[in-house]
C-alpha cells in the first residue's frame, strides 16, 4: 500500500512539474485530408516544422467521411444562420441545415475504426515532435481544415486521452484561422479611460473580412472570416473534394471553369456584420496547405478577385511578413494557441 501512495504522489508531482515547464512551449497538430503536420511554438516567440506524416488508406477514408450527399463536396451551413450555397462540382444547390452535427455526423461510421486510424496519425506526430523536443509531451492542440461535429471532437478527445495527450475540452476553430493567427491577423482593442470627462487611448483597430484558401491535393477548404479585436468567427464556409489539385488534374477548362464559379459565389459581398451593417471589401488573404502555391489556384484567384488580389497578395507578403510555409501555417498557429494555454495554466499553478 505504501509503494502504491509513493508511486501516485510521485506521478502527481511529475505531472504538475511537466506542466509548469510546459509553458516553454506549445505543440500543435494540424490534420489535413491527406496528411498531418506538427509544429512546436515556443516562448520566445519562435517556431519550428517538425514534420509532416502521410496519411495511410485507412487515415484518408475517415477524413472524407465529414461529405455529404453521397461523397460530393459541400459547404458547411454555419450557425450564423446563412443558407450558403453548396459546391457539387459543376452543379450547384442549396442546403440548409440545423447543425454543424447534421452535416458532419451522417458519415462518421464506425467509431473503432476512425479512432485507430486517428490514433496512428496523432501517435506518429507525437513520435515526431518529442524525438525533436527530446522530452516527453503530455499537452497538444489539433486543428482540421473544416468545422467539426461534437461525434468528431469526442473521437479525438477520447484518442488524444489515449495518447497521454491532453487537449481543451472545446473545439478548436478551423485552420484557416489559426493560419490568420499565425500571420499575426489580429486586431487590437485599447482600454478608454475617462479622466474629467476626456476620453484617452487609441481607437480600436476596425473589423476585417479575411479569406482563408486552404488547398491541397485532396480539397479545396475556403473560410470568409470576420476578425474583430482578436475574435475571429468565420461566416462561410466551402470544403469541396472535386476541386483539390487532384480533382483538376485533367486540367480542361470545365474543371477551371468550377473553381472559378465555387470561389465567385463564395466571395461575393457585401456581407452582413453582426451590427447590422455590411462588410464590402476584404482585408486580408491567407494561403495554407501543400498547395497553396499552385500557379492554377494563384490565377483563378487573380480572375475572381481581380485588381483585389495583388492589394491582398501585397498585405499578406508585406505587412503580416513572418516567411511562414503555408504548409505549417495552422499547426504553427495552433502551436501558438496551445503555448498561450500553457503558460496561462502554469501562471495560476505558481499563484495557488
Amino acid at each position: 500500500m505504501a509503494r502504491i501512495l509513493l508511486r501516485s504522489l510521485l506521478a502527481i508531482y511529475l505531472l504538475f512539474n511537466h506542466q509548469v515547464r510546459s509553458a516553454d512551449y506549445g505543440v500543435g497538430f494540424d490534420l489535413a485530408l491527406d496528411y498531418g503536420v506538427a509544429s512546436v511554438y515556443f516562448s520566445n516567440g519562435t517556431a519550428v516544422n517538425i514534420a509532416k506524416i502521410p496519411g495511410g488508406p485507412a487515415y484518408k477514408q475517415m477524413m472524407r467521411a465529414t461529405e455529404v450527399l453521397d461523397g460530393r463536396a459541400t459547404a458547411y451551413h454555419t450557425w450564423f444562420g446563412d443558407i450558403l450555397e453548396v459546391g457539387t462540382g459543376a452543379a450547384q444547390a442549396f442546403l440548409g441545415l440545423r447543425s454543424l452535427g447534421d452535416l458532419l455526423s451522417l458519415r462518421l461510421g464506425s467509431r473503432d475504426t476512425h479512432s485507430q486510424s486517428l490514433s496512428r496519425m496523432l501517435k506518429a506526430l507525437k513520435t515526431a515532435t518529442e524525438s525533436y523536443l527530446e522530452a516527453s509531451i503530455s499537452a497538444a492542440e489539433v486543428v482540421v481544415p473544416f468545422p467539426i461535429s461534437d461525434a468528431y471532437l469526442d473521437i479525438l478527445r477520447s484518442t488524444c486521452f489515449s495518447l497521454s495527450l491532453h487537449m481543451p475540452m472545446s473545439a478548436q476553430p478551423p485552420a484557416g484561422i489559426l493560419a490568420a493567427r499565425a500571420h499575426g491577423m489580429v486586431g487590437k482593442c485599447n482600454i478608454v479611460t475617462r479622466d474629467k470627462g476626456s476620453e484617452q487611448g487609441q481607437a480600436d483597430d476596425p473589423m476585417q473580412l479575411i479569406l482563408t484558401v486552404d488547398y491541397t491535393q485532396a480539397a479545396l477548404t475556403a473560410l470568409l472570416v470576420v476578425e474583430e479585436c482578436g475574435v475571429f468567427e468565420y461566416r462561410r464556409v466551402l470544403h469541396d473534394t472535386s476541386l483539390g489539385v487532384d480533382g483538376l488534374s485533367g486540367g480542361s477548362d470545365t474543371n477551371r471553369g468550377d473553381l472559378v464559379r465555387a470561389l465567385q459565389s463564395f466571395t461575393r459581398l457585401p456581407l452582413e456584420d453582426d451590427n447590422g451593417g455590411e462588410l464590402e471589401r476584404m482585408s486580408n488573404l491567407v494561403l495554407l496547405g501543400e498547395s497553396a502555391g499552385d500557379q492554377r489556384l494563384h490565377d483563378v484567384l487573380k480572375d475572381v478577385l481581380g485588381e483585389r488580389f495583388y492589394r491582398l497578395a501585397t498585405t499578406v507578403s508585406g505587412e503580416h511578413t513572418k516567411n511562414i510555409d503555408p504548409l505549417y501555417a495552422a499547426s504553427r498557429g495552433v502551436a501558438e494557441d496551445c503555448w498561450d494555454r500553457l503558460e496561462d495554466q502554469s501562471k495560476r499553478a505558481q499563484v495557488d
